[in-house]
């Protein structure tokens, strides 16, 4: 960057800089276990429903980003262990010699924010918990921006 400044400076009035890259991240607004127990609520979930509404979409999700893989030819690996994966996604779009699209899909169990249920006076009481969860890492080859990450939780 100093180089192309050096050489265009007689026209450049100014420099601006910032972050080399915005990671956008989405979420469902479910903080605590109150919060999650009105989203089952609203969503008409009941306790007896549950692992098979949370399996169900797990799966759907999971199968999705498979999909999309197969799709363009590309890779879709469960990483068993932790691993670079941003220079791993960067050695397969140069080997591969990517320059716009979907470099890889990655998948592995990492902590994360969840809930565990218990009885309280013979009802179901959602609380907050920490465990692992499957996260799901797409990598895109954008010819402007680069190698961009994306993260599902």
């Amino acid at each position: 960057m100093k180089d192309f400044i050096e050489a265009n400076s007689t026209r450049i009035k100014g420099v601006l800089s910032c972050f080399d890259r915005v990671l956008f991240r989405g979420y469902l607004p479910i903080q605590d276990g109150y919060a999650m127990a009105q989203f089952l609520n609203q969503n008409d979930i009941r306790f007896r429903n549950l692992k098979s509404f949370l399996t169900d979409n797990a799966a759907e999700i999971k199968e999705h980003a498979r999909q999309m893989a197969a799709e363009v030819g590309r890779p879709f690996e469960y990483l068993k262990n932790k691993v670079k994966m941003e220079r791993q996604a960067r050695e397969m779009a140069d080997r591969d010699a990517i320059e716009q699209g979907l470099v890889c899909i990655f998948s592995i169990l990492e902590p994360c924010r969840s809930y565990s249920f218990r009885f309280e006076k013979g009802r179901p009481f959602v609380q907050g918990a920490r465990r692992k969860c499957l996260s799901i890492y797409y990598y895109f080859m954008d010819r402007e921006f680069g190698l961009i990450p994306d993260l599902l939780t």
